[in-house]
């Protein structure tokens, strides 16, 4: 589960790469004339930031459910 966590956090990221990429263009277009660009543009860049904080929030509950895991593990194995 928590692997499932990382690998969702990763996936957002790449996510959150490819939008400013994307919000990079349309602010080019929007520079060259085409205003409808400009919405698209201000509309992600809005979105984005929710984007990296649940990344990160991804990559956190991954972290912890390993953590979790390997305690419950040794606590086991303690007795």
């Amino acid at each position: 589960m928590g692997q499932g966590f990382n690998n969702f956090a990763a996936i957002l990221k790449v996510v959150s790469s490819v939008l400013e990429v994307q919000m990079m263009i349309l602010r080019t277009t929007a520079f060259i004339g085409l205003v409808g660009g400009l919405a698209v543009e201000r509309y992600l860049s809005i979105i984005k930031p929710k984007i990296d904080e649940l990344a990160k929030k991804c990559a956190e509950l991954g972290e912890d459910a390993i953590k979790s895991a390997a305690d419950w593990e040794r606590a086991n194995k303690t007795g």
